[in-house]
């Protein structure tokens, strides 16, 4: 029986992702000019034992049957895609270990994301719930499906003493249109709104990072057996040839239409269950089982129109922020604890701190800077963002500068769980960053490749054209 329905699964999110994640059609019987089926093997078999292999589709139903055993993540790495995610999650797991081996006797416990995908570099870092990867479901009330229980909290908390927080990393979430009214949505209600963080790098640089990451996605997709373009999902001009048609291809009235229609149908669906008042436990199980759930359609997923229509538009940050605080703003008014320029996060004034905080990066002279980490406690940040420029993550008292702010502010949101002191928490807190700061090296947890198919490389006009646009 269990195998039947985990196969059952299985063949569901194979169909989805072929589709919506990979971009094209699912793989049919090939035949011969005279109508014959061919005699080879089917082209769906290699990309179908991929899935097999990558994914958990027993736990995944179990996560979402217990969803409301779970908790909410404290912190929400919200991207932006080649922008340093990937390493600075790493550093925020490393805290636990550094801590476990501390003489002190509070630890620091940091839970990571369940993802779907059973991949090195995906695993414990991002649950790409909001971007529809679980057969289009964001429902906010079971985006806590990916992370611990809350019986797993109370255990680390009451009983061992430590300091718990999770936290999720997609770095889609920045620039897909309707993640932030869906994270705002699964905090209102009696959670405090989470720690935002936003890492960004040049703009230049991202997209031709981003370019050559999605088109060696590609090749990896060809390798499998998927050949065939879902050319009616997204549209005749996807895959872009160049990196110049990918930016024209974000700019087009297609794509402007696409990311606007998904906004408003995300705010539709959240206004849709505030007025019948379905966030009870009950109620949402019984969405779960009968099927009335919030589901994105399969042309907003992963991102409208494709992942490279996200080239120009991803790299857009002070706009991405802007919104980002504009929905939270107006879903948390005087709920944020220490958070900076709220009121002043227009796109101006985000694109004016977006810059500032770019050059704000330290030298790494020593690490006895105490005094100055805590006077920088929200000079990069941005309403409830904390922007992170990839450059922090080049040295250790950059990364302390950089890291310190977000962790105090989820201390100042964990902290009333156990009535514990501030001060006595992130002492704890400082001392873990400190060893981890201290002991840093310069390591890329997913670094750019050269393309596998050279003809996609950016040719200087290209190049000279982003740096135009940019």
């Amino acid at each position: 029986m269990l195998n039947a329905v985990g196969y059952t699964i299985i063949i569901l999110i194979y169909r989805h992702s072929i589709r919506v994640v990979f971009n094209r059609k699912i793989p049919t019987i090939r035949k011969d000019d005279e109508g014959y089926i061919k005699p080879e093997l089917h082209s769906a078999v290699q990309s179908f034992n991929t899935h097999l292999l990558m994914l958990r589709p027993l736990e995944i139903l179990f996560r979402f049957i217990t969803a409301p055993m779970r908790v909410l993540p404290d912190v929400i790495v919200i991207g932006e895609t080649r922008c340093g995610t990937t390493n600075l999650c790493g550093h925020i797991v490393s805290l636990s270990s550094i801590s476990s081996h501390s003489d002190e006797h509070m630890k620091i416990k940091c839970y990571t994301p369940f993802c779907a995908w059973a991949h090195p570099i995906l695993d414990h870092k991002e649950s790409f719930y909001f971007v529809g990867h679980y057969l289009g479901i964001v429902d906010p009330y079971f985006y806590r499906m990916a992370f611990p229980l809350k019986i797993t909290r109370w255990w680390e908390e009451k009983v061992l003493g430590n300091f718990f927080f999770c936290f999720d990393g997609c770095a889609q979430y920045l620039s897909h249109p309707s993640v932030p009214y869906l994270i705002a949505s699964s905090y209102q209600g009696n959670e405090s709104p989470p720690v935002l963080v936003a890492c960004i790098r040049n703009p230049v640089d991202q997209a031709i990072s981003w370019w050559k990451y999605e088109n060696n996605a590609i090749s990896w997709g060809e390798s499998i057996g998927l050949k065939e373009w879902d050319t009616g999902l997204r549209s005749p001009q996807y895959p872009p040839k160049t990196i110049a048609d990918a930016l024209e291809l974000s700019r087009s009235d297609f794509v402007l239409k696409a990311y606007s229609n998904a906004e408003k149908l995300v705010k539709e669906l959240i206004q849709r269950d505030d007025d019948r008042n379905t966030s009870s436990a009950t109620k949402s199980l019984f969405k779960l089982f009968t099927g009335d759930i919030k589901r994105l359609p399969s042309w907003a997923i992963t991102w409208p129109a494709g992942q490279l229509s996200s080239i120009g538009r991803s790299c857009n940050y002070a706009r991405n922020i802007e919104r980002y605080n504009h929905v939270f703003s107006t879903a948390f008014e005087g709920k944020q604890s220490g958070a900076s320029n709220i009121g002043n996060s227009t796109e101006r004034n985000c694109n004016n701190n977006v810059a500032t905080s770019k050059q704000k990066i330290p030298n790494d002279t020593s690490m006895d800077h105490s005094e100055e980490t805590r006077h920088t406690n929200t000079q990069n940040q941005i309403g409830f963002v904390h922007v992170v420029p990839i450059e922090c993550q080049s040295s250790g008292r950059a990364l302390n500068l950089a890291i310190r702010p977000m962790l105090d502010q989820c201390v100042q949101r964990c902290v009333h769980r156990r009535k514990l002191s501030y001060e006595t928490v992130m002492l704890t807190m400082d001392c873990a960053i400190n060893r981890l700061c201290e002991s840093f090296e310069m390591t890329r947890r997913n670094p750019s490749a050269m393309l596998s198919n050279l003809e996609k490389e950016p040719s200087q006009e290209d190049i000279a054209m982003l740096h135009k646009c940019f």
